[in-house]
């Protein structure tokens, strides 16, 4: 939820899928090479390369964890070693490339372009020996392969944010539709309820008084009827302000206002709500619901994960939300907007936010409020 990480969707899992397919097809080329007696490309013991290159085939199933920039770290450590450890191998120079493009997820482009500065440096190191002509063309290649690699990703990335933002902004515009129908229903229920406090009770009352009256200036059936009609005019007034009393303090049924957190692609989204979920204080409701979606937002952009669950019952006289998720999670949290802005509206109303994470993966957070 607050954690790091890469901005995720199919074209992550796509890039990382095709990043492996191909250092896989390039360790076999250079297996096939090597023991096919061709010229060796080593600069080193070739078990040495052979344990850099494995290395870095398991940072790549890694797939971001559990740290993002640490990953990325170490895969283009790796990618160098691979490189510099085989120079005579120029296909190795593919992996840099691989590794310009994981940058591009992880990091801003400023910080992407940085990295395929670094790596471009690194091939020129690595084929100092040549001609300058040979070194300042593979510069060239590799670095020009980096940077459409790079501005490939960054294309992509900015299209999986503005998916995301748009997908927000839809669920928050239908769930603010849905509390705006609450909103509309409990103001009608208030204008009906002072429509029968204003005139049927004060007719009622007045339809009392009379009969009380009447009841002085009467005798015999007429003087029984009177009392009767005068008894049930008083029940009536009754039943009146009781229903005006309900009108009044009907609580509002948040439970629709959920309707569309379950329906993002990616994580799934387990709701489990109270079917009593009611609160009458509209703020409350409002508070609730804003502290649901934040949750799922910040899922959906910081955790990676594939299932987010959360829970919404009542607990005594408080709400209590519970949401865990089975993303990366992270050794430390460092609250961000969202959390922030949840803790302090829950604060106002009374309630609390708490949450923990761990380094194993997965998020928790847990919030109470009031009911009323």
């Amino acid at each position: 939820m607050a954690h790091d990480g890469p901005v995720r969707d199919w074209s992550f899992g796509l890039r990382q899928g095709a990043a492996l397919v191909t250092t896989v097809a390039l360790g076999v080329a250079i297996l096939i090479w090597q023991l096919g007696d061709g010229p060796s490309g080593f600069s080193a013991p070739p078990w040495l390369w052979w344990t850099a290159y494995g290395l870095f085939v398991g940072v790549q199933l890694l797939d971001g964890w559990p740290r993002a920039e640490l990953w990325l770290a170490a895969e283009c450590t790796l990618a160098a070693a691979v490189y510099l450890l085989a120079p005579g191998w120029t296909l190795t120079a593919i992996l840099l490339v691989s590794t310009a493009a994981a940058a591009a997820f992880v990091l801003s482009t400023p910080a992407a372009l940085a990295v395929v500065g670094a790596q471009t440096a690194v091939i020129v190191v690595g084929e100092l020996g040549l001609p300058a002509d040979e070194v300042l063309t593979m510069a060239a290649i590799y670095g020009g392969f980096q940077l459409f690699a790079v501005f490939t990703a960054a294309t992509a990335t900015r299209e999986i944010r503005m998916r995301t933002e748009l997908a927000e902004t839809n669920r928050e515009l239908r769930d603010a539709q849905d509390l705006l129908r609450s909103s509309a229903q409990a103001g009608e229920r208030l204008r009906i309820s002072r429509e029968l406090h204003d005139l049927v009770g004060h007719q009622l009352t007045a339809l009392a008084l009379e009969l009380e009256v009447a009841a002085h200036h009467t005798d015999g059936d007429a003087a029984r009827h009177v009392d009767r009609a005068r008894r049930t005019a008083k029940e009536l007034l009754t039943d009146v302000r009781r229903a005006v009393g309900r009108l009044r303090t009907a609580p509002g049924d948040v439970s629709a206002a959920f309707g569309s957190v379950t329906g993002i692609a990616k994580p799934e989204v387990h709701l489990d709500i109270d079917d009593d979920m009611e609160f009458a204080d509209p703020e409350r409701a409002q508070a609730l619901v804003r502290c649901v979606q934040e949750i799922v937002t910040n899922t959906v952009r910081h955790a990676g994960a594939d299932h987010l669950w959360i829970t919404v019952g009542r607990d005594g006289d408080e709400v209590a939300v519970e949401a865990t998720d089975d993303g990366r999670g992270a050794t430390a949290v460092r609250p961000g907007n969202g959390l922030t802005g949840m803790r302090e509206r829950l604060e106002q109303l009374g309630g609390t936010l708490a949450y923990e994470t761990g380094p194993g993966g997965g998020f928790t957070l847990r919030a109470r409020l009031p009911a009323s």
